[in-house]
């Protein structure tokens, strides 16, 4: 028997040293889910970054493209995201700092120690039992042996109990240490990186839609363009000023063929130093007045960037 309690020493002095092991263990395994919570915080936050300077590019580019004194239809929107995206990433930096104040729960790991060195004692104690069990039952002390068995019942009774509340310890120790905010953090990154997708999806389709807008407005051609009479006969010495009037306007349109009111204006060239042959830039109405030059001239309408160039001759 005293062989028996020096074994039983030695096992619960082995035990101890395990239980201390298996705390140093679960201290290594929580900075280690720290470590990780980190390194995920760092990478959103990178992302984060990242989304508001292309924002503010877009942003900048849709802003530069819009006419002054408009506004665009989309630019309340994609205001009102942006301003959500700010607000949430101040809240999550708040709730950064709170999880970093909340405590590690290290009364937690005390009672696990405890309740492992607890449970080691009672399988000794189950142990000594059973062996005062078997004793007793071969050399017939029934009465000792009902009161070891009563005695063996209790032990397990206890050590299920303990058992029991190991598993949950280690679980809810575990949830308290690698989410001690139930997920709160990671779904409110999330959320703010959804927004931030959302808000430059509108910008852009914002610059998109003043694209639309702009080249509605601008020509991509002009055509038509038709005098009256192509030789105009220089008139005598004495006699009134001749007129070509436009007989067609130019036709102007947009690349997608919509026709634009005409709001361009009218030039005219000639032979190097003629006179006495005008035109009114407004209408393109032609003008020559007698003694003037003879030759061939160029009548060129122009609207923001299209052009069309006719040609009339002035014969003597």
């Amino acid at each position: 028997m005293k062989g028996d309690l020096e074994m039983n020493k030695k096992r619960v002095t082995r035990t101890i040293a395990a239980v201390g092991f298996a705390g140093s263990l679960f201290g290594l395994m929580t900075t280690g889910a720290f470590a990780q919570e980190t390194s995920a915080t760092s990478s959103f936050q990178a992302r984060y970054a990242h989304n508001v300077q292309v924002e503010n590019t877009l942003l900048a580019k849709a802003q530069a493209a819009m006419p002054g004194g408009t506004t665009s239809t989309y630019a309340a929107s994609v205001q009102s995201i942006n301003a959500q995206s700010a607000a949430l990433y101040s809240a999550y930096q708040t709730l950064l700092a709170t999880r970093t104040a909340i405590p590690k729960a290290p009364t937690i790991k005390t009672n696990r120690e405890h309740m492992l060195q607890e449970r080691n004692h009672l399988e000794l104690v189950i142990n000594q039992d059973k062996n005062h069990y078997n004793y007793d039952q071969h050399h017939h002390a029934r009465i000792a042996a009902r009161v070891t068995a009563n005695d063996l019942h209790l032990a397990l009774l206890q050590l299920n109990s303990v058992n029991y509340q190991l598993e949950h310890r280690d679980t809810a120790s575990s949830t308290w240490n690698v989410h001690p905010l139930d997920n709160g953090v990671t779904a409110l990154e999330q959320s703010i990186l959804d927004l931030q997708m959302s808000a430059m999806h509108y910008t852009n389709v914002w610059i998109g839609q003043e694209h639309a807008a702009a080249s509605s407005t601008v020509p991509a051609s002009v055509y038509g363009l038709a005098y009256q009479s192509s030789t105009v006969t220089l008139p005598a010495v004495g006699a009134p000023t001749v007129v070509d009037a436009v007989a067609a306007q130019p036709v102007v349109k947009t690349q997608t063929g919509a026709v634009l009111q005409n709001q361009g204006v009218y030039s005219l060239s000639g032979p190097t130093g003629a006179t006495g042959v005008s035109i009114e830039s407004a209408n393109g109405t032609l003008l020559v007045a007698p003694g003037a030059t003879a030759g061939l001239y160029t009548v060129t309408y122009t609207q923001q960037g299209v052009s069309e160039t006719v040609q009339v001759n002035v014969a003597p």
